[in-house]
């Protein structure tokens, strides 16, 4: 059984798109369990369920990673999840075809404990960022693999767009931590399997998700001016978010060291933006 976690907060259209992408691509028997978390639960209202789709409605906001916890509560307890089922963290606002699928299943099947992700092309035609490989923390650097020539491309923290493992690989890493909210889920999720469980996660070279991001909520790209920029360092809405930020790393490497990589991540946001409005 392929079971797939999609969080939802309006964007019905997108919601549709993904599912007919679904519907086309995958021949396994398959149940997406979407998580609507918003307070008038509009895609329950618009969207159909059905031996396929399972529509769960959010008793409070959950943001993110609590809608992502409560499909795998729902996995993890009601679906009784098998070992050799396949687990999906997937947005909707991508769509897949049957190539990509089938190619993230079939290095699944090759081995059973990794986890895999598609590469991701925008709407535009431009490669964006699918997950990170650190290459140092303090100063903290990240590379970011796109257009590479291997067939898969190991990542520290990854994406959870189209996010593909066995289930006996999320029985081994578990719940998201809560306290995230909204950003850094997908990333503690894979740095979580890598760190405390041995579990790399990577991305495939041929694997092609493609991405409508009209760039919702705040982000670097549409940060227009610096009461804008450190605004975003303190918002729910934006992966910039300080506090967040040191959340996500506290986790895995201590109170000091996490404010010492939150603090070089910070800066290199702002290096960013100054080196972007100079050019």
């Amino acid at each position: 059984m392929i079971y797939i976690i999609v969080p939802t907060f309006a964007r019905v259209d997108e919601t549709k798109k993904f599912l007919e992408s679904i519907k086309r691509s995958i021949q396994a028997n398959y149940l997406i369990i979407i998580i609507d978390d918003h307070p008038d639960k509009v895609t329950f209202k618009n969207i159909k369920q059905n031996e396929r789709i399972k529509i769960i409605r959010s008793e409070k906001e959950l943001w993110w990673v609590g809608c992502i916890n409560l499909g795998i509560q729902n996995l993890l307890i009601e679906n009784k999840l098998n070992d050799d089922d396949i687990v999906i963290f997937a947005n909707n606002d991508i769509q897949i075809d049957m190539n990509c699928f089938n190619l993230l299943h079939n290095e699944l099947k090759r081995d059973n404990l990794q986890i895999v992700h598609p590469r991701t092309i925008d709407q535009k035609g431009f490669e964006v960022s699918s997950g990170a490989k650190i290459i140092s923390f303090f100063p903290y650097i990240t590379k970011h693999p796109k257009k590479f020539n291997k067939e898969k491309e190991l990542i520290d923290m990854g994406t959870a767009r189209f996010l593909m493992m066995f289930g006996n690989i999320l029985k081994k890493v578990g719940y998201i931590n809560e306290s995230l909210i909204q950003y850094g889920g997908d990333n503690d999720f894979t740095l979580s399997a890598k760190r405390f469980h041995e579990i790399n996660t990577y991305i495939l070279r041929d694997a092609i998700c493609k991405l409508e991001d009209d760039i919702t909520g705040i982000k670097n790209q549409n940060i227009n001016n610096i009461k804008e920029l450190f605004g975003s360092f303190y918002s729910i809405k934006s992966p910039n978010n300080i506090k967040y930020r040191y959340i996500l790393f506290k986790k895995f490497f201590g109170n000091i060291a996490a404010f010492f990589i939150t603090a070089s991540i910070s800066l290199n946001t702002v290096v960013k933006f100054i080196l972007k409005k100079i050019r």
